[in-house]
């Protein structure tokens, strides 16, 4: 539970805050309205964040259920450093010289407002006399919608922008781009609902969101396909390590993902790997690998951009790129392994210590996985360092409101 909630709330949203500041301005054609609010939002966020991660420590202060278990101080405390992004995103829009938005910016406007409304939800729910039952749904109901709503779409978002703009193309098809995020916007709430798993809960509420959660592949394969078509000719820029392979290797995980998270959805399977290792595996291959790697791509584009320096990357970019894709990949596959071994074993009832002892190596391995991806985790950190006091400074060209196909591949040295 620490580890989903530190991944989610320390890495993914921080990185997701990152992208909406950086990408926005250049979208739209404006700076960045109030700068000073994305440093407090930064702030607020991030001292939240710590507060709520020591709170899990005490069971006393936390409240039951995953991403839902800071105690109301910190949830007021996160939801204001959100609200603040949400303000500074809009405000931004608002100063912006286009009068129809890119693709991105309708990613990033859904995905803010989903995740403020369902985190507030949470929190809302903390503060109702709900029996056990109840509180038990709505935690997962948020969980899940966050997941949809805010890590995937963060995620689909950010690869609207960085694709075309790292290989210069335009983006293949709008009209493809604009159907996958309406596609995303249905089927992600819907997929919500699919947690809502209880007697108490019509069994037609639990079927419509295992149908919203299969039908989740079908705005995924979209984007997946129209960023492969913004890749034509451009396709060499992938073999070496950098923005597009981080970019293509997001796109890999997304698909896997979405395959893995609908076959899960299926009855059979589902009870089959209900409660076992498998949901946190499946979880992995989306926010370890898919999301993870999204914001690698934006972090290896922006990085240089905002530190105006001139960076070829090196082995710390290999050992990013690597390390976490074996970390990811391994991580995943073994709790999902690990969770068909313990819904099959359920099934034949075998006595809890075979299957403490069963499940041991498919745990180990998966801990194994991580720490290649605390690996890849200092590596990024050190490609950071290394951009800061080893690159040559350099001035970029101002980027043009329409990504793709005007800004320089590299850096002009100033002078």
């Amino acid at each position: 539970s620490g580890f989903v909630n530190a991944l989610v709330y320390g890495w993914l949203s921080n990185a997701a805050f990152a992208a909406v500041l950086f990408v926005t301005p250049r979208l739209v054609g404006a700076r960045l309205v109030n700068e000073m609010m994305g440093f407090g939002a930064a702030g607020m966020w991030n001292l939240g964040v710590a507060a709520g991660m020591a709170t899990l420590y005490l069971p006393s202060w936390s409240d039951p259920g995953l991403l839902t278990e800071f105690p109301l101080l910190v949830d007021g405390l996160l939801l204001l450093g959100l609200f603040t992004v949400f303000g500074a995103f809009n405000r931004t829009l608002l100063a912006g010289e286009r009068t129809m938005p890119y693709v991105t910016v309708l990613f990033f406007e859904l995905a803010l407002l989903a995740f403020l409304s369902v985190y507030a939800l949470g929190a809302l729910a903390a503060l109702l006399p709900l029996n056990e039952t109840a509180d038990a749904l709505v935690s997962a109901f948020v969980a899940r919608a966050i997941a949809t709503f805010w890590v995937l779409g963060m995620a689909l978002g950010t690869l609207f922008y960085v694709v075309p703009r790292a290989s210069l193309n335009p983006l293949a098809s709008g009209g493809m781009a604009l159907l996958a995020w309406l596609l995303w916007a249905a089927f992600a709430g819907l997929s919500a609902l699919g947690a809502l798993v209880d007697p108490s809960v019509p069994f037609v509420i639990t079927t419509l969101g295992n149908v919203g959660t299969m039908l989740l592949v079908a705005p995924v394969f979209l984007v997946v396909a129209n960023l492969a078509l913004t890749l034509q000719g451009r396709w060499t820029l992938a073999l070496t390590t950098g923005t597009l392979a981080f970019a293509l290797t997001a796109m890999a995980f997304l698909v896997g993902a979405a395959l893995l998270e609908a076959i899960g959805a299926l009855r059979s399977v589902d009870a089959l790997v209900r409660g076992t290792e498998w949901e946190l595996g499946a979880w992995l291959l989306g926010s370890l690998g898919a999301a993870t790697f999204a914001h690698f791509a934006l972090m290896d584009h922006a990085a240089p951009r905002a530190l105006r320096r001139d960076w070829r990357g090196g082995v710390t970019v290999d050992a990013q790129l690597w390390a976490m894709f074996a970390g990811a990949a391994v991580a995943a596959f073994a709790l999902i392994g690990g969770g068909i071994a313990h819904g099959s074993l359920l099934t034949d009832g075998a006595p809890p210590e075979e299957i403490q002892g069963t499940m041991l190596w498919f745990r180990l391995t998966a801990g194994a996985g991580l720490g290649l991806a605390a690996i890849s985790a200092v590596a990024a950190l050190a490609s950071l360092f290394l951009i800061y006091t080893t690159a040559r400074h350099a001035d970029y060209v101002p980027a043009p409101a329409e990504p793709g196909g005007a800004e320089p591949a590299t850096a002009q040295p100033a002078h």
